[in-house]
């Protein structure tokens, strides 16, 4: 029974232990999921957004390109007026190049190139000596080369850290042969800062490259270095001889705040979802610990109450011995064993004499002691493996395993030898207690049935009372009290 409780017991815990990894596990999977949902929610958001503003990007570069032509539509005017008219006088040619730049946003200076030379200004741009300087420098290298004289051509010229301008060539084809063409220089700065203001719905992070050279950036671009979770999308742009990269990162548009409200809303979700998840999991799992544990108490008090009975059923209360029903489940498995493998076995019935002397004189309780007394000093006598039971009423009954006939008698006489003075107030006379011994036992190859040895120990006690001498035994008794 004890081996069945504890595996029992071992058995609740393993569940509730398997409950805990359970419902941890289903804790775990939930979070991961959630995680999951997010982090694709978030790679599909950052591939729209990605997607959104590279089709911005390339949109404004079309634009961009657009009105850096409309701009060269000016000198291209111009261009035609001298073919038609290559007879003005100068004055005329500075009213023309005056009315250009009074009528084209972001020009400041139109003029004329030829042979090589710094450029003749019929409307000087307001820049400084050091400015003017740089300008016709950078315009004497430009045009060495010899496609400068054939095809229209744009190059950048920084001309101080305020001012980046935007060169546009305009060859003017001569029958003489002379190489000339219409020079204008537009400010880059406020000519993109412009363009981007009024091209982009709304304001984003754009700058504009040419090789590494930042040429335009805008006041939204980023001051510290990107995060791992913003990115850039380039564009090249080509106009000429000029190369640009137009770089932009994603701005606030409609499908950037849309994500991002949604992104919020399922952070939220999850977040609820996952907390009532894991406590609707962990109340399932406390309720059940906590049935587990009712059944555990009740189980336990079951036990106990069924060692209990088991104890009322097979002991004696008085005694504590064994009592009669054990003793005869037990007698007869003995005799069971000892006919299988031809082992010897005794039985030993004993009675306490004089004992109704001793509750007719001094009342039960004083019985009741002395029961528990004889009890005490049989246990003393006996081994472990014999087995004691309180037959009924006075008489003891004793199996003896694996014990002869002739140890048997020297076990028996052990306790013909027990005395017990029994001390009264009143100083009667009341004789000792001794116990009388009958013993049978167990013949190997006869067949007696377990009831016929019992029969046998007890005509043998029967007999060894009607010899009992009437006057108190001369042993020294061991006393009462």
């Amino acid at each position: 029974m004890e081996s069945v409780d504890r595996l029992q017991e071992g058995w609740f815990r393993a569940r509730r232990h398997r409950r805990f990894l359970v419902a941890s596990a289903a804790t775990c999977f939930t979070g991961v999921l959630l995680l999951g949902s997010i982090g694709l929610i978030r790679w599909r958001g950052r591939q729209a957004v990605h997607t959104d503003t590279a089709a911005v990007l390339d949109q404004a570069g079309e634009q961009l390109l657009r009105t850096l032509q409309s701009r060269r539509g000016t000198l291209t005017l111009l261009r035609d007026v001298l073919a038609r008219q290559s007879d003005l006088t100068t004055p005329q040619r500075q009213a023309l190049g005056i009315s250009a730049v009074k009528h084209t946003r972001h020009l400041l200076g139109i003029g004329l190139v030829q042979n090589q030379q710094g450029p003749v200004w019929w409307s000087p741009p307001p820049f400084s000596p050091q400015e003017r300087t740089r300008l016709q420098r950078a315009v004497e290298r430009y045009t060495q080369q010899r496609s400068v004289w054939q095809v229209p051509s744009t190059f950048t010229v920084t001309a101080s850290e305020e001012h980046t301008l935007l060169v546009m060539l305009e060859p003017i084809r001569e029958r003489s042969g002379t190489r000339q063409a219409l020079i204008g220089a537009f400010d880059l700065i406020p000519l993109l800062r412009d363009f981007f203001a009024a091209a982009l719905s709304s304001p984003a992070p754009v700058q504009v490259l040419e090789g590494t050279t930042v040429l335009y950036r805008s006041p939204h671009w980023p001051s510290t270095p990107p995060s791992s979770d913003s990115f850039t999308i380039t564009s090249p742009i080509a106009l000429d001889a000029a190369r640009w990269t137009l770089a932009m990162q994603p701005s606030r548009t409609r499908v950037v705040e849309t994500l991002s409200w949604f992104r919020r809303l399922l952070i939220l979700l999850s977040i609820m979802a996952a907390v009532g998840t894991m406590a609707v999991v962990w109340m399932l799992t406390a309720r059940t610990w906590i049935l587990q544990r009712a059944v555990a108490r009740r189980t336990a008090a079951l036990r106990r109450t069924s060692r209990r009975l088991r104890q009322l059923a097979t002991t004696d209360e008085l005694t504590g011995l064994w009592n009669r029903r054990f003793f005869l489940d037990r007698w007869e498995r003995e005799c069971e064993r000892a006919k299988r493998y031809h082992r010897p076995l005794a039985c030993l019935m004993i009675d306490v004499n004089h004992f109704k002397r001793v509750n007719d004189q001094l009342g039960h309780a004083a019985g009741d002691l002395v029961l528990q007394r004889v009890a005490q000093e049989l246990r003393a006598v006996l081994r472990h493996a014999d087995v004691l039971a309180r037959f009924g009423g006075d008489e003891f009954v004793i199996a003896l395993p694996e014990t002869p006939m002739a140890q048997a008698e020297r076990v028996a006489e052990k306790l013909r030898r027990v005395s017990l003075v029994v001390a009264t107030a009143a100083q009667e006379r009341v004789p000792p207690v001794t116990i009388s011994v009958g013993i049978s036992g167990f013949e190997a190859g006869v067949r007696e049935h377990p009831h016929a040895i019992l029969e046998a120990a007890d005509q043998a006690l029967y007999h060894s009372k009607r010899h009992l001498p009437a006057e108190f035994s001369h042993e020294a008794p061991s006393s009462l009290r």
